[in-house]
C-alpha cells in the first residue's frame, strides 16, 4: 500500500497541492472497503478521475461536510471546502437566534449538504430545503434518509421560494442560505471551463454579472423571514463590492458583515431584516 499510495500521491499532486497526501489516504480508506482482488485497480481509477479534475467527492460518492457524511451524485455540485465557511455562520447565526424551534431555509441544497448538516448538528432545527433541479431534490432526500432526519428537513423542488409559498412559512424562518451560482456568465465559458466536465452549468452561472440569483434571493427572503431572521450566501472572489451595493438598493437589511477564507478573502454574506421588514413581499 506504500508504493501505491506513493503512486497515487504524485498523480494527484498537480490537481490537488499539498492536499495529494490527505486526498490519498481517503481513496485507499474507500478502497480497503472492497474485496482484495479488486482494491488496488479501483483505487488506481479513482485517483486517475480525480487527475483529470473531478472533485473527490464525486469520485469516491461520499464526502464529509462540517464533519458530517454524505452521498455525492455525477449530476450534483460537490460542496467545496470554501461553503463549510457558509455552513460555519448559519450553525453561529442560529445558536444566536434563542432557544426552542429553530427553522431555516437551505435555498439551492445541491445534494443537501448544507441543510442535512446543520439538521445533524442542531438538533432543535427544522429545515426547508429547496433546489430548481429534481437530481438535487432526490440526493438531499437520499441524506436526508441516511442520517434519519424525515421528521425535521422537508424537501422541495421548484424555483427558489415558488414551492415554499402558501404552506404558512411566511415570516417563521429565522435563517434563509444559500450557495448560489455566482460565475459570471462569460467567465465560467472563458476561465472555468474545466469545471463543466463535471458538474453542471446551473450550479455555477451567475448571469451576466454572476448576481442574478443573489439578486433574487435578497429580494424574496423578507418574505419568509421572522423579525431579525438573518440571510446568509456565498459568493465569488472579488465580488464583496457588488455584494454591498446590490445590499444598499435592495435597503432592507441591515448590518451586512462579511466572513473570510484562511487567505483573508471575504466569500460569506451574513445580513440582518431591518425592523418592518419581516413577512413582506418582493419590491
Amino acid at each position: 500500500m506504500d508504493q501505491l499510495k506513493a503512486r497515487i500521491e504524485a498523480l494527484l499532486a498537480p490537481v490537488a497541492g499539498s492536499e495529494a497526501g490527505a486526498e490519498a489516504d481517503r481513496i485507499l480508506d474507500a478502497a480497503r472497503s472492497l474485496p482484495a482482488a479488486q482494491a488496488e485497480a479501483q483505487a488506481a481509477a479513482w485517483a486517475a478521475k480525480r487527475a483529470g479534475g473531478a472533485p473527490l467527492g464525486l469520485v469516491l460518492g461520499r464526502q464529509r461536510f462540517l464533519g458530517v457524511d454524505l452521498l455525492t451524485g455525477s449530476d450534483v455540485l460537490a460542496a467545496r471546502e470554501e461553503t463549510e465557511i457558509l455552513g460555519r455562520e448559519v450553525l453561529a447565526a442560529l445558536r444566536e437566534a434563542g432557544q426552542g424551534e429553530l427553522r431555516m431555509i437551505d435555498m439551492g441544497c445541491g445534494s443537501g449538504n448544507l441543510g442535512c448538516a446543520v439538521a445533524v448538528l442542531l438538533p432543535e432545527v427544522r429545515v426547508w430545503a429547496s433546489d430548481l433541479t429534481e437530481s438535487c431534490a432526490a440526493l438531499t432526500r437520499e441524506n436526508v434518509d441516511l442520517h434519519g432526519l424525515g421528521e425535521r428537513v422537508q424537501v422541495s423542488q421548484g424555483d427558489l421560494f415558488e414551492p415554499l409559498k402558501g404552506r404558512g412559512l411566511e415570516g417563521t424562518m429565522h435563517v434563509v442560505a444559500m450557495n448560489p451560482p455566482y460565475i459570471p456568465s462569460t467567465a465560467l465559458e472563458k476561465n472555468h471551463s474545466e469545471l463543466l466536465r463535471h458538474e453542471p452549468r446551473e450550479a455555477f452561472d451567475g448571469g451576466p454579472y454572476g448576481v442574478s440569483i443573489v439578486t433574487r434571493l435578497l429580494q424574496e427572503a423578507p418574505a419568509f423571514l421572522r423579525p431579525g431572521g438573518r440571510v446568509l450566501f456565498e459568493f465569488g472572489l472579488g465580488q464583496a463590492r457588488i455584494i454591498q451595493a446590490l445590499v444598499a438598493k435592495n435597503g432592507r437589511y441591515r448590518d451586512c458583515r462579511f466572513a473570510a477564507d484562511a487567505a483573508g478573502e471575504p466569500r460569506v454574506a451574513v445580513l440582518e431584516l431591518r425592523p418592518g421588514e419581516s413577512g413582506t413581499s418582493p419590491r
